[in-house]
């Protein structure tokens, strides 16, 4: 029997991943493999609905919390989401640390 993929692994993104980024990642994967695109293709229509399922839990806060807490990454794990951050480790973050970084990079479409 085969594990259940990690929701992160198949939107490929970071645990840490804002909620737009992780929207961006599910747009940009169901472009390349929605069933109009792979006609007759029974692979990306099971990859298709695993997208689907990983957005439906990750976009919302509560069910995204939940499956944090199944993975077990709520110990030890600091969220990178902007205003989740005490001020004082905000500031602490030079600006000119994140410049040129890319917190998400768009796969080419075929």
């Amino acid at each position: 029997m085969k594990p259940e993929p990690n929701l992160y692994d198949l939107l490929e993104v970071s645990p840490a991943a804002s909620d737009l980024v992780v929207r961006a990642a599910y747009r940009s994967l169901t472009q390349a493999n929605h069933p109009d695109k792979n006609s007759g293709n029974a692979s990306a229509s099971a990859r298709q609905a695993a997208i689907n399922h990983a957005y439906f839990v990750l976009s919302d806060p509560l069910r995204r919390q939940r499956y944090d807490q199944t993975l077990g990454l709520a110990q030890g794990f600091v969220e990178r989401r902007g205003s989740d951050l005490p001020k004082q480790r905000q500031a602490s973050v030079p600006a000119d640390a994140t410049q040129g970084l890319r917190a998400f990079v768009f796969r080419p479409l075929n």
